[in-house]
């Protein structure tokens, strides 16, 4: 059992819940970046609705929502003003030519479709914005207020994906990535005031078989939601913006990508099974609702740089005495991506739950995240106007060749000619001068 699969393992918990997760720390990070920030992502489509709805054109109204969907992100992202690299705009593909879905017999239901909205480039991911319609007002409901009852699920690969590919279980292909989408995070400004505890099973027992639960902090659903719903549902055309993170190490976006989301009715069961994949469409397959069809995608490469290393730093773990080495650190516009070896990596990346070791083994592994949070946690930026903004730890931590690959990340994006320095566990290292972007 890789870090990877630990953190598979935590997918009992509702990723509507992780959205919400840290948003007092995010508050905190984006301090700087509202300064500049003009306009809220869902009051800017709230304006644009209410427009719409004086216009009373369903074509404009269509059209319309897709714009205000890209102003705004480009506006909460703060794309232009932080001249950020890796951000790549869709056009809006032809609107149906049937109106907003209608039970009458006069008017043809719109087909099911996807828009891709745009893209940004995130380290060794790639968060993909998209809307999907027709989705009723219940169903969309249903996705932010009942957990686990209707889901949406994407396939991202390099290659047209077949029919059987939605029903594969606990397999992974070369060039195919299978996961969730979840709902486009924003900051209402009150979060820090709705924050609740929230316990998860971690699927892993204890010595004693006991099983192990995580608590985490995250912002009261029941006060989250519905402005969810409000921020990322626009009734009057039955669309609903999603967003998508899809790793870059799996899917080559040097190539094109197709991309492919349907509409789940409970749960999936996408998961390590000692079974056929006939046996397991029969008896396991998720039900799905709706195919919303396939689009290809194309993205961006972003700019990153890296401080002012004369050597690797080289850390020692406090809990076992253990080397650690970063051997790099690349900013981008949001986010820092460390490249980190350490004496223990191809250990506890390959768990064997069947070792008479494991046990040994998994306390070994929680010891290197535990000092990896650490050090992510307690480094901050500092800009070249004297202000800061502290980092965060990696929720994953892909593992390739002896390197683990974690990431920082932060809502909206900053302007990397305005970032001075790096400091890590007390040691400040530098950046080079950046000559602003046009």
């Amino acid at each position: 059992m890789n870090r990877n699969l630990l953190n598979r393992a935590l997918t009992g918990i509702d990723d509507r819940y992780l959205t919400m997760v840290d948003r007092k720390t995010e508050e905190v990070q984006t301090m700087r970046q509202k300064k500049l920030r003009t306009k809220k992502l869902f009051r800017t489509i709230l304006i644009a609705a209410a427009i719409t709805a004086l216009m009373g054109i369903t074509a404009y109204a269509v059209s319309s929502i897709h714009t205000a969907r890209q102003q705004a992100l480009r506006a909460d992202l703060q794309i232009q003003e932080n001249s950020v690299s890796g951000y790549t705009e869709y056009a809006e593909s032809s609107p149906d030519s049937a109106a907003a879905p209608s039970t009458t017999a006069e008017t043809r239901p719109a087909e099911p479709k996807i828009q891709l909205i745009s893209s940004l480039q995130q380290g060794d991911f790639q968060t993909v914005y998209f809307s999907i319609s027709p989705v009723s007002e219940e169903r969309a409901r249903s996705f932010f207020f009942d957990n686990m009852v209707t889901e949406f699920s994407y396939i991202a690969s390099n290659e047209e994906i077949p029919e059987d590919c939605w029903y594969t279980a606990g397999r992974i292909e070369d060039g195919i990535e299978k996961s969730f989408a979840h709902p486009v995070p924003f900051t209402e400004g009150h979060e820090a005031e709705h924050m609740v505890e929230q316990s998860s099973p971690t699927g892993l027992p204890d010595e004693n078989g006991v099983q192990q639960t995580v608590t985490f902090e995250v912002v009261d659903p029941d006060w989250y939601r519905p402005r969810l719903m409000e921020h990322s549902y626009d009734p009057e055309t039955q669309s609903l913006m999603l967003a998508a993170m899809i790793y870059r190490q799996t899917v080559d976006f040097s190539k094109p990508v197709y991309f492919s989301v349907r509409c789940l009715d409970g749960p999936s069961v996408w998961a390590d099974m000692d079974t056929s994949t006939e046996d397991y469409i029969e008896n396991y397959a998720p039900v799905y609702l709706a195919d919303y069809g396939t689009v290809t995608l194309e993205a961006s490469d972003t700019m990153f740089v890296s401080p002012i290393l004369a050597d690797a730093i080289r850390l020692v773990n406090p809990e076992n005495s253990g080397k650690l080495e970063i051997r790099d650190i690349r900013l981008s516009a949001n986010c820092v991506e460390w490249k980190i070896v350490h004496d223990d990596a191809e250990r506890i990346h390959n768990l064997d739950t069947e070792s008479p070791t494991f046990h040994e083994d998994f306390e070994k592994q929680l010891q290197w995240i535990r000092f990896q949070d650490e050090i992510l946690s307690t480094a901050f930026l500092t800009f070249t106007d004297g202000s800061t903004m502290l980092l965060n730890a990696s929720p994953a931590a892909p593992y390739e060749d002896g390197v683990t690959t974690l990431t920082s990340s932060w809502s909206g994006t900053i302007d990397i000619s305005q970032v001075k320095s790096i400091t890590v566990m007390g040691t400040e290292y530098s950046f080079p001068e950046l000559t602003p972007q046009a």
